[in-house]
């Protein structure tokens, strides 16, 4: 009698994969049979998040880690109160996106319309970034929900907690749960739920949301590589793990060029693990299997870098040609010394706390001393390499919490195993610490971890003008007089005239004006960026062609950097200002600020671009091709 015929077993992962693939020759199809579809892009970010997200799953399961009940219904749970938090956080405010927190934003409106022009032009608008150091790949990715928004600055911020944050709470969950098993928690619940709340609540992480930066993109990629390297140590060749790890590396420097100072020091300090590993084994007597991981390592390490060359080259050789320590030098707040004190503030005393007590039980229980090791190492190191160019703003924290939050796990670890004793007053300080990091406040000029009512409500002499400023820039209530002044712009500058605003700083730049009505841009091209950092902004020649000029009084309104530019160009404005404008219009922003609407009368002369130039010498002897070579050849042109 013949054997029954039975069906090969397909397994799930191989079925995501058909599915995976199917969409996308669907979507080729698609774009073949109509070009230029709005739809297409959208449907291209839901396939990307779809993948990503497929891809999440696998580095758990390789990981070796599942999920119960509780632990799912934890992650729901933490989801759902992050989007009610989000929604209510965003409303009730009033805040206008600028620089770096409307970048994004802006990217995405391009992405969509290089899209709306066809496949081939979406695609090369994403991968021609490449070797910016803004790159388009985050823009895949966030899409979708974007296009089913009214496409503001708050809803890109809000969508992103439905594209990015379900992602990175099922890693931390995984790394929680994979720290837990290293450490051999005995309290696995009040573990998991101490650990996973602290890391969602951390502030820094919090902040990037809240300022619709979506830098946090990045940690999906850095978690995965914690998960898939914390208990391995290459004792064996792993395929699938090794192309995840790489696809996590190449993705995570994608996402942003600075995480690549993680990589460096995450990877520098796991190398050490492995080899500190091996020496241990080797003593042991297992010599072949200690030269087995050690080869394996380094087989992959080579791998690793001969294939980023080739397929990040235009990144890899921008960064070898590129002197950002020069360019980036208005940044440089101090150095390692200063970002020591830096990161203290913005850890605040409460994570201190947790991290001192996960530091402890390391040390006194004698488990996995080698994790506050490499946690410790990967900071510093990053720390030491990323401030050779510059110190840290508050969305490049990002790049230390993967060992930040390693130690806070050792510190719920810490707190777990022991709570049957004095299990009240326990719980109060995790729920103190909950409270206390849900509060800090997410502004701009945020620096020090401190709670919004303790700002508002126990107010310190040497923080007054700092929190002042700062309700001014997070919660405007001039917001009508800005898009008073914005139309006025629209008005009175016909197409291809353009205005100039002198003021560069958080409480007033261009992009204030230029914004004020996103998605809505009508003046983005009718009034100039502007000028105020050294290596980054040019002499500004649109000074001279402007039909207008704005300056503010009082001047600068907000904290500046040593070397701010802007404040300089004022000055001489200022001095000589009656010679060539006129004052055309003047509106009082209802907060000590009066602006001020000056129209040229005069045709700009060699003699006047060079009293305005001869303010920064210093700046041009440091960079002649931003400011006198760039004069010259605009005078050249005029015949001047």
């Amino acid at each position: 009698m013949s054997e029954p015929i039975t069906k090969p077993r397909v397994s799930a992962a191989a079925k995501i994969v058909l599915v995976l693939a199917a969409a996308a020759v669907l979507l080729a199809v698609f774009a073949l049979a109509a070009p230029g579809s709005k739809f297409f892009f959208p449907l291209v970010s839901l396939w990307c998040n779809l993948a990503l997200f497929a891809c999440v799953l696998l580095v758990l399961r390789v990981a070796g880690i599942k999920f119960d009940l509780f632990h799912k219904a934890v992650l729901v749970g933490l989801w759902a109160a992050a989007l009610v938090y989000f929604f209510w956080a965003l409303g009730r405010r009033s805040f206008v996106y600028i620089w770096d927190y409307v970048n994004y934003i802006n990217k995405q409106y391009w992405a969509e319309a290089a899209f709306l022009q066809g496949p081939a032009a979406g695609f090369q608008f994403i991968f021609g970034s490449f070797a910016e150091d803004y790159t388009n790949f985050i823009t895949l990715f966030l899409e979708f929900p974007f296009c089913l928004s009214d496409r503001t600055g708050d809803s890109f911020a809000f969508c992103q907690v439905f594209s990015i944050l379900p992602m990175l709470l099922v890693l931390l969950a995984g790394l929680t749960i994979k720290v837990g098993q290293m450490l051999r928690v005995k309290n696995r619940f009040w573990y998991f739920l101490i650990g996973m709340t602290w890391m969602v609540t951390y502030p820094w992480l919090r902040m990037s949301a809240m300022l619709s930066q979506p830098d946090w993109f990045g940690l999906i990629f850095g978690f995965s590589i914690l998960l898939l390297t914390l208990d391995f140590r290459f004792e064996k060749l792993e395929p699938v793990r090794f192309c995840l790890l790489f696809a996590a590396t190449a993705a995570i420097i994608l996402s942003r060029r600075w995480y690549l100072y993680f990589v460096v020091g995450y990877y520098f300090a796991y190398a050490v693990l492995v080899l500190v590993s091996s020496a241990r084994i080797a003593r042991a007597g297992q010599k072949k299997q200690a030269l087995l991981q050690v080869r394996n390592l380094v087989l992959f390490g080579l791998m690793s870098m001969v294939a980023m060359l080739i397929l990040l080259w235009p990144m890899v050789s921008r960064i070898l040609a590129y002197s950002y320590a020069e360019r980036y030098s208005y940044y440089n707040g101090g150095g390692f010394a200063a970002e020591i004190s830096l990161q203290f503030w913005r850890m605040g005393l409460m994570n201190l706390v947790l991290v001192g007590m996960g530091l402890w039980f390391s040390l006194k229980k004698r488990k996995m001393p080698a994790l506050p090791c490499l946690a410790g190492l990967e900071i510093l190191l990053s720390m030491l390499l990323f401030t050779r160019i510059q110190n840290t703003g508050s969305h490049q924290m990002l790049l230390f919490l993967p060992g930040w939050f390693l130690l806070f796990l050792l510190g719920a670890a810490a707190l777990a195993e022991g709570i049957s004793r004095f299990r009240t007053a326990k719980v109060v300080f995790w729920v103190f610490t909950l409270v206390f990091a849900t509060s800090v406040r997410c502004s701009p000029l945020t620096t020090i971890a401190l709670p919004g009512f303790l700002v508002d409500h126990f107010p310190l002499a040497v923080t007054e003008e700092f929190v002042r400023l700062d309700k001014l820039i997070y919660d405007r209530k001039d917001l009508p007089q800005i898009k008073a002044i914005a139309n006025w712009i629209d008005t009175h500058c016909a197409e291809g005239e353009i205005s100039y605003m002198i003021p560069h700083d958080m409480l007033y730049c261009p992009d204030h004006f230029k914004n004020c009505q996103l998605p809505a841009t009508p003046i983005n091209d009718k009034l100039a960026f502007g000028f105020s950092v050294p290596g980054t902004h040019n002499f500004p020649m649109q000074f001279f062609e402007a039909k207008y000029v704005l300056t503010a009084d009082p001047f600068p309104q907000t904290f500046v950097g040593n070397g701010e530019m802007s404040h300089k160009l004022n000055e001489r404005f200022l001095a000589v200002r009656d010679e060539y404008f006129a004052l055309e219009a003047t509106f009082d922003m209802g907060n000590g600020t009066t602006f001020t609407i000056w129209r040229r009368t005069v045709a700009p002369t060699r003699a006047e671009v060079e009293y305005y130039l001869s303010a920064f010498k210093e700046e041009d002897a440091q960079y002649p091709e931003m400011f006198s070579q760039i004069a010259e050849s605009w005078l050249a042109a005029r015949g001047l």
